[in-house]
């Protein structure tokens, strides 16, 4: 990948959207890491703290809290809890977060309140419900404007009913 053309890289990833901004940080991260490890691996991070490694991580640009939280809790099997589109909007339609919280303090919030040996399986879970469940999908997709215009009810969203 490091030497590849940016065409292919950007075809190879095309279907995780934003290939050509993705393919520069890629690229920028593989040339980073030979020029300073003199090695293209990441292994490295399995010795270092949470700590460390969300630091390490936050270094490379384009490498984002979402990332170093998936490279947390996918790879190195640290109790993490990532918080993409889907785990977002489900938590805040449930009433997990306050109505005020961003992604930055909705991570901060479920990661203190969720217990570690939940973490993986419930993020797993989320993760899924909001790909496949048709309510979920839509209002994840909708502008925040226009996802507020219509209420959903538990018969769009099993997950609904469980509103306190």
């Amino acid at each position: 990948v490091l030497v590849a053309e940016p065409n292919s890289v950007e075809n190879a990833i095309r279907c995780g959207g934003l290939a050509p901004k993705k393919t520069v940080f890629i690229k920028n991260i593989l040339s980073r890491l030979q020029r300073e490890r003199g090695s293209l691996c990441l292994e490295y991070l399995r010795g270092l703290t949470v700590e460390e490694v969300k630091t390490e991580l936050s270094h490379f640009k384009g490498i984002g809290p979402k990332t170093v939280s998936c490279v947390l809790m996918f790879n190195l099997q640290h109790n993490d809890f990532p918080v993409d589109t889907h785990v977002f909007e489900i938590s805040k339609a449930l009433g997990w977060v306050p109505k005020t919280a961003d992604r930055n303090r909705t991570y901060v919030h479920l990661n203190h309140r969720i217990p570690d040996e939940l973490k993986f399986d419930l993020n797993c879970l989320l993760y899924t419900h909001g790909k496949l469940c048709s309510n979920c999908k839509k209002n994840a997709a909708k502008p925040k404007a226009k996802a507020k215009a219509k209420v959903a009810s538990p018969d769009d969203c099993p997950l609904l009913g469980f509103l306190v």
